[in-house]
């Protein structure tokens, strides 16, 4: 039977999310990929082979890392809108760096995460422009602010 959270009880799951942003050695193949974007297997090995999505790992032969399913969906958008291939590649590279470095940023500023039923709590830390505060990015249903304590 599952455990029904308790209003009052808070989960950290700092450490999960923590490892999930970093570079880690978590590997997707080509059928775990096709499954996760509704790209079908064969346009995926296609991609690969022309150098649009890489694979790596330490067989280096269809085992992609987790970034690669933002990769594959942003090529699959850029196609849906009508580019080109080859065209829809470099866009989702572009697009693909700016995600790194949003998980990048997260990665070294992220200090705790606490979910309660109403709430997610995420800690980013001191305030650069005064460390004697800490600033933390509060999610309410549809409502995200900001908060220094």
């Amino acid at each position: 039977m599952d455990k029904q959270i308790k209003p009052t009880e808070v989960i950290d799951f700092h450490d999960f999310v923590k490892t999930i942003l970093e570079d880690s050695k978590f590997y997707l193949g080509i059928p775990e990929l096709a499954s996760i974007t509704d790209v079908p297997q064969n346009k995926l090995r296609y991609w690969n082979q022309k150098g649009y999505i890489q694979a790596c790992g330490e067989r280096k032969k269809n085992q992609f890392r987790f970034d690669a399913v933002f990769q594959i969906y942003t090529i699959n958008f850029f196609q849906n809108e009508g580019f080109t291939l080859s065209v829809a590649a470099k866009k989702a590279t572009y697009y693909s760096q700016t995600f790194k470095e949003i998980k990048k940023g997260l990665h070294s500023r992220l200090k705790q995460i606490k979910k309660t039923p109403e709430s997610t709590i995420i800690d980013l830390g001191l305030f650069d422009p005064d460390p004697s505060k800490n600033l933390s990015l509060r999610i309410e249903g549809k409502q995200v602010h900001f908060e220094l304590n």
